[in-house]
């Protein structure tokens, strides 16, 4: 090989290979990714653009005869692990197209397309499916690690929906995944997908969208210092009996657009009445005296789904951590014991935080996340009635800072421990064989470890996501 790895590759392929020799697009390249954080403290070996899924099993083999790491990453270049030191990028972003099929409920969709993509295409027939909570996010990134958003209370994780694959293998072979091919590697890749090659397209069904689209949303807010009182009532009001699934209320710390400490409440209900939908916000906004300003509104689902966009740029610094929790609601001091811990959170966040982009959510996901067979799928996060998240940016190119905006997150997580019922892959961050365990059971460890053995042995797609000694 020449100075340049790459050399080989260049010419062979319809899409673009970016190298390091050509400084001004490698910069472009690597700074196109959402979190700066992650941008300014990788540095790839290089990107391969693909045009297509040829291009795709072409880096691969290429990689493979090579001995090159691989990531991969899309259009919404969100995911911490679409880049690793001295690794080829395969940067799917041209690959975004979004094919709805209405009369079979279907959804064909490239690996590179982002939330808002899928939602451009599916809303045209009153149709939905699960995509993450900001719009600019990966589809594939979401979905890989099991996919929950702001309706997955309703419509359950995004690997209940799915129904094939295709994927690139570390032998750069083209397959389709689904139940009656490799019913053991459909079971896997639905909650742990990113582990066993490089998926192309997604099949999915779709669920049908009433009311024309128009949900019930926007934030419900009081002054900060309301939020004892308000997360009393919210919690009393989530625990009810028989709620409907179609009924999501959220708790957040976040700041008003003057920058302002606010708490609210963030309702997301579905398939109501305008009048029955509001009657629900009307009680919601009694809460605690009296709520400072009601923003509820009857809206497109479309535009909730893009309402926190501005609120995380792209090439800025983040970082966040979640955890799956739940309570006895009839404990007293549980309850307490929560709304302390996530009040002294919100008090204790760093200075220098971003009051643009530094929240702690607490998002209802029991519902249909729990109903879906545990069995069908390696998506662990079935069990908990909150998704608790403190999730931060920082303007500074400051490892302090940086070290300080992580601590935050961890200290709130740590501070739930109590409450820990479950981890979502897509929010744990996992480095470690050890970091794994906490996520997933041992038994589920065992039958990963096995298709990992069997797909990709020699560890093509390690790299990233799966920087861990995951078979030994």
């Amino acid at each position: 090989m020449t100075d340049n790895p790459l050399s080989g590759l260049q010419g062979t392929i319809r899409g673009t290979v970016i190298t390091r020799d050509d400084k001004e697009a490698f910069t472009a390249a690597r700074f196109r990714g959402w979190n700066h954080d992650l941008n300014r403290r990788t540095n790839p070996l290089g990107f391969v653009v693909a045009s297509g899924v040829r291009d795709i099993v072409t880096t691969v083999n290429y990689c493979r005869e090579n001995s090159l790491k691989l990531t991969v990453r899309g259009k919404g270049a969100h995911s911490p692990y679409g880049m690793a030191d001295d690794a080829v990028v395969i940067d799917l972003m041209n690959m975004t197209a979004v094919r709805v099929d209405p009369d079979t409920k279907l959804a064909s969709i490239q690996a590179g397309a982002n939330g808002g993509d899928i939602d451009h295409e599916t809303a045209l027939h009153n149709l939905i499916c699960i995509t993450g909570s900001v719009s600019h996010t990966g589809f594939a990134g979401v979905a890989l690690g099991g996919g929950i958003g702001h309706l997955s209370r309703w419509l359950g994780p995004v690997v209940d929906s799915i129904v094939s694959y295709e994927m690139v293998t570390a032998k750069g072979e083209v397959i389709r995944v689904d139940a009656e091919k490799d019913p053991e590697l459909f079971w896997g890749m639905r909650g742990n997908g990113a582990n066993f090659g490089i998926v192309t397209e997604f099949v999915l069904k779709l669920h049908d969208m009433p009311n024309d689209g128009i949900i019930r949303s926007a934030p419900i807010l009081w002054p900060d210092a309301k939020a004892p009182d308000v997360l009393s009532s919210w919690m009393k009001r989530i625990a009810r009996p028989g709620r409907k699934n179609t009924e999501t209320l959220q708790f957040a710390f976040l700041h008003s657009p003057d920058g302002h400490p606010v708490c609210g409440v963030v309702p997301l209900i579905v398939g109501e009445t305008e009048e029955a939908a509001k009657g629900t916000c009307d009680e919601v906004a009694a809460y605690a005296g009296g709520a400072l300003v009601r923003q509820d509104t009857q809206m497109p689902y479309t535009a909730m789904q893009a309402a926190l966009d501005d609120c995380f740029a792209f090439d800025k610094n983040y970082w966040d951590k979640g955890v799956f929790i739940d309570w006895d609601p009839d404990n007293e001091d549980a309850v307490k014991k929560i709304i302390s811990t996530v009040v002294e959170a919100w008090a204790a966040k760093p200075a220098f935080a971003s009051k643009l982009s530094t929240f702690i959510l607490l998002m209802e996901v029991n519902g249909a996340v729990a109903k879906g067979d545990p069995a069908s799928t390696s998506f662990s996060a079935r069990s908990g009635r909150l998704w608790a998240t403190a999730l931060t940016g920082w303007s500074d190119d400051d490892d302090a800072q940086r070290a300080a905006s992580k601590k935050w997150c961890d200290d709130m997580i740590a501070a739930l421990s109590p409450f820990h019922v479950a981890t979502y892959l897509n929010n744990a961050m996992p480095a470690s064989a050890e970091d794994m365990r906490g996520v997933f059971s041992e038994e589920t460890i065992t039958r990963l470890q096995n298709l990992k053995e069997k797909h990709d042995p020699d560890g093509m797609f390690k790299a990233g996501a799966w920087d861990y000694q995951a078979n030994v």
